[in-house]
């Protein structure tokens, strides 16, 4: 463990036992968990991504670093945007630089080199493979990421002469409101509409009570990572009590 991933995790858990309770306590949220991540490093985590507080309701349920893919291409303002990347970067989380590399193919390999280096720390990875917030149901995939593991997998054995099998395990997160919460409510439009650099983060409803639930783990036994992308988010919406409609 370098400096480096150090600097991670003190970020990570200052925002996970300092910011999270007084979030929690100012929404009037509760939560709670059903099962547990394996104990098998490293390991993926498939999670449905239906707001903002998805990151951190994963946070909530383990004490240990979790290390989240996401975009530079956050869709706020240009002051938010830069606040939340230097942010997230200090946490250890895999920036995607959707809009800071043009290169689609740069873009990629980027993005491989960051994912593999957090795989080769043996640490708890999250991707959330639907691309976008989608609240009520899961209606899109992206299989890339579970693809980059397959390959990470496959790349090992030909270097190291043996088998990693890496889990992906997917994670329902059920909130028991319906709608979008305060993004939608009349407070949020009012705030969005007079306050300055107001981020577009989807924000569950006050007094929300939200379900975190671990499914089973799922290896590559010869399915294509489009296969196994279908296999892991399926459970995913079923655990979230959402449809799966893609």
């Amino acid at each position: 463990m370098g400096l480096k991933e150090n600097w991670w995790r003190f970020n990570y858990h200052v925002i996970r036992l300092g910011f999270i309770p007084v979030a929690k306590r100012a929404l009037l949220l509760s939560s709670r968990v059903e099962g547990e991540i394996p104990n098998i490093r490293p390991i993926m985590l498939a999670p449905v991504h239906r707001t903002s507080a998805d990151v951190f309701a994963l946070a909530e349920i383990s004490g240990e670093f979790i290390s989240f893919v996401s975009t530079d291409s956050f869709g706020h303002n240009g002051v938010i945007n830069f606040i939340q990347k230097q942010i997230t970067s200090n946490v250890g989380t895999v920036i995607w630089q959707e809009d800071g590399i043009g290169n689609p193919r740069k873009r990629a390999v980027e993005l491989a080199k960051n994912v593999e280096d957090r795989l080769d720390r043996r640490l708890i990875t999250a991707a959330f493979t639907q691309g976008e917030y989608q609240y009520d149901s899961v209606e899109s995939i992206e299989e890339g990421l579970i693809g980059l593991l397959r390959r990470y997998e496959t790349r090992h054995l030909k270097q190291k002469g043996h088998e990693l099998r890496i889990p992906i395990v997917p994670i329902g997160i059920e909130y028991d409101r319906k709608g979008k919460g305060l993004e939608h409510s009349a407070v949020g439009k009012w705030i969005s509409k007079w306050i300055p650099f107001t981020p577009n983060w989807s924000v569950p409803a006050l007094r929300t009570k939200v379900t975190i639930r671990i499914g089973k783990a799922h290896y590559f036994e010869g399915q294509t990572p489009r296969e196994m992308t279908e296999i892991v988010m399926k459970e995913a919406a079923e655990l979230s009590n959402i449809p799966y409609e893609v």
